[in-house]
């Protein structure tokens, strides 16, 4: 049997994520910021064995998340910082992202509520401490074994 091949776009961003509990992979090319969305199937090492995911869902995916991928957030006029969505989830009636920073080590988490879909989605900082707690253990239970992330 033949081995599978390596393959690489050097001039593109890989953006792996979860979509509720589907783990996706996003891969934004330089040129004309071309996306194409993968669905992980498996992950061994530094390797990714990814699929298709099928018309309908990318569809779903990308109307629910394009517009909240890739954000710039500001805390009191200092940089910017450069984030991009790890997870993509509903929390009772309300759906969150947790975001973490582009191209650093930093492991913090930016939770961040979804309002609305599509084109008319936006984002609204969690500031309130127990809608933070909320939000924080929501994550923590659907994805705590993913990540590690200290409490």
């Amino acid at each position: 049997m033949a081995t599978s091949p390596q393959i690489q776009f050097p001039r593109a961003e890989y953006l792996p994520f979860f979509y509720e509990d589907t783990h996706l992979l996003y891969i934004i090319f330089q040129r004309e910021s071309h996306r194409e969305l993968y669905l992980i199937r498996d992950t061994e090492d530094a390797s990714l064995q990814l699929d298709y995911p099928g018309a309908l869902f990318e569809e779903k995916v990308r109307d629910a998340v394009d517009r909240v991928l890739l954000v710039e957030m500001s805390e009191d006029g200092g940089e910017p910082k450069h984030l991009a969505l790890g997870t993509y989830f509903p929390v009772d009636d309300d759906t969150y992202g947790a975001y973490y920073e582009r191209g650093t080590d930093e492991q913090t988490l930016f939770f961040m509520q979804i309002v609305g879909e599509g084109d008319t989605a936006s984002l609204e900082a969690v500031v309130d401490p127990s809608e933070h707690a909320r939000v924080s253990d929501a994550f923590m239970e659907r994805y705590g074994n993913f990540f590690s992330v200290g409490q």
